[in-house]
């Protein structure tokens, strides 16, 4: 039996906690490692530490003291390449023997950020779910889908086939989790503690500024039934509230369909939301009532821009009256909307950007969440503009949606001065109206809520 520890990067601290959107801050275990771990359970001891619940990472040393690993797998996203960095060699400098594996969506777009590191042994790339147990009980060179180095040599094994299945996979582990710590915001959930599940893996869509390295555009599906007995599994654990994980949970609507009346015809009572973001021309009125009926209060929106030419050349593939018809219908079924909106994108100008604020008032939404379009590795966008010689820093801690000084890329349109412009003019024109404040102060006093929307309002930089 081995020992393995999965390892988390401090993210809320750095993403969310110094920005605008500070006072949403979703805290959430994450499920990668969750589902990473149960198939290492039966044979091996599992830990998850999650730096993000802990001020410093001072916990670390003391995991690492009590726990002695024998292997270590680190996940994160662009921004947390530093820390992930950090970490490994804080687990090196403890006992070099250990193994070190990294994963993630900056691992599958730019492995020999991570391979050329002294303290990382071994990079997945791909679906990581089985791979951990391969690692640990076949030879390296067998292992498909995986990076590594053998003296001083890079190796770089056959790719990863996709798990066609996903039925066969075990629940995700998320009981080795500190429920109790996550608590959350009341802007970002209804009950708390919150947890992550994923229904399905991949998305057919083709949006520029969209990371698909692990999942790629193959859409993949458990069933219904599946869906339910997870939700059942975890609602056991002592969750409260689901959140759909998913890249694309609608594009089959019956399946959609079947799994609300799956939850509908069990008779579970629990708050879930489609957090994640569904396509607004992937649902009708009738999925809309039975998401309702079956418990989702919540519907997120990738909207992205006001403007039908910015949307055509990112590669959204909708258009503003599908917008417009999706919230009206969301609204119709007693559905809270929340839209996702992004300034920068390719082809903007003030005009597009001042299009975009005019259509998330238009839309009136429960929730809008503003950012500044980012460039990540992996994407077309980031390797668009990185041939043209407009992405001016490679330093990935920067690479923050809500971090308006970062600078990264230079827009072919637009001063940066002027984009963050619009970005810090878009939440104050949004919810400083005196409209969206009375429907807020209505809803806050149905809700019972008035007190914390008021504390949360005073705590936010306009």
């Amino acid at each position: 039996m081995k020992k393995i520890l999965l390892i988390n990067p401090s993210w809320r601290q750095h993403a969310y906690l110094k920005t605008k959107v500070k006072e949403a801050t979703l805290s959430q275990p994450v499920l990668s490692l969750a589902t990473i771990a149960a198939p290492l359970l039966p044979k091996h001891k599992v830990k998850i530490l999650d730096l993000d619940l802990y001020e410093n990472n001072d916990i670390l040393q003391s995991v690492l003291n009590e726990f002695n690993p024998d292997y270590v797998g680190i996940t994160g996203t662009t921004p947390f390449y530093n820390e992930m960095i950090n970490i490994s060699e804080t687990i090196k400098n403890f006992n070099k023997n250990i193994t070190v594996i990294v994963g993630g969506v900056h691992a599958n777009a730019l492995p020999d950020d991570f391979i050329n590191k002294e303290s990382v042994d071994i990079i997945v790339v791909g679906e990581g779910d089985f791979i951990l147990n391969e690692i640990i009980s076949k030879k390296i060179k067998d292992v498909k889908g995986v990076i590594w180095k053998h003296k001083n040599k890079i190796i770089r094994n056959p790719s990863r086939p996709f798990i066609e299945d996903l039925d066969k996979l075990p629940f995700p582990a998320l009981n080795l989790f500190e429920i109790d710590k996550y608590k959350g915001s009341h802007l970002t959930g209804r009950a708390h503690p919150i947890a992550p599940i994923e229904t399905s893996r991949g998305c057919p869509n083709n949006c520029v500024y969209c990371n698909k390295n692990i999942f790629k555009r193959v859409f993949r599906v458990k069933s219904p039934k599946r869906v339910v007995d997870e939700i059942e599994y975890i609602l056991s654990l002592g969750y409260k509230e689901l959140h759909i994980a998913d890249d694309a949970f609608s594009t089959d609507i019956q399946r959609a369909k079947d799994i609300c009346d799956e939850i509908i015809n069990r008779n579970l009572k629990f708050h879930w939301s489609l957090f994640n973001g569904i396509r607004v021309d992937r649902l009708d009125l009738e999925l809309l009532k039975k998401l309702k009926k079956s418990g989702c209060y919540q519907i997120a929106f990738g909207i992205e821009s006001g403007n039908q030419k910015i949307l055509d050349l990112i590669n959204k593939g909708t258009t503003i009256i599908q917008i417009e018809n999706a919230v009206k219908m969301s609204k119709e079924a007693g559905i809270e909307t929340f839209g996702f909106f992004m300034f920068g994108l390719p082809g903007e100008t003030e005009k597009t950007m001042r299009d975009t604020i005019n259509f998330a008032k238009k839309l009136n939404l429960d929730i809008a969440k503003f950012v500044i379009t980012i460039p990540y590795p992996g994407t077309e966008l980031y390797n668009d503009l990185n041939k043209k010689g407009l992405i001016k820093k490679k330093d990935w801690s920067k690479y923050f949606m809500h971090s308006s000084d970062s600078r990264i890329f230079e827009h072919p349109n637009l001063k940066w001065e002027t984009i963050e412009k619009y970005y810090k003019k878009s939440f104050r024109e949004y919810y400083l109206r005196p409209a969206y404040i009375y429907k807020r102060l209505i809803r806050s006093i149905k809700k019972k809520e008035v007190l914390k929307d008021i504390r949360a309002f005073l705590k936010t930089k306009w």
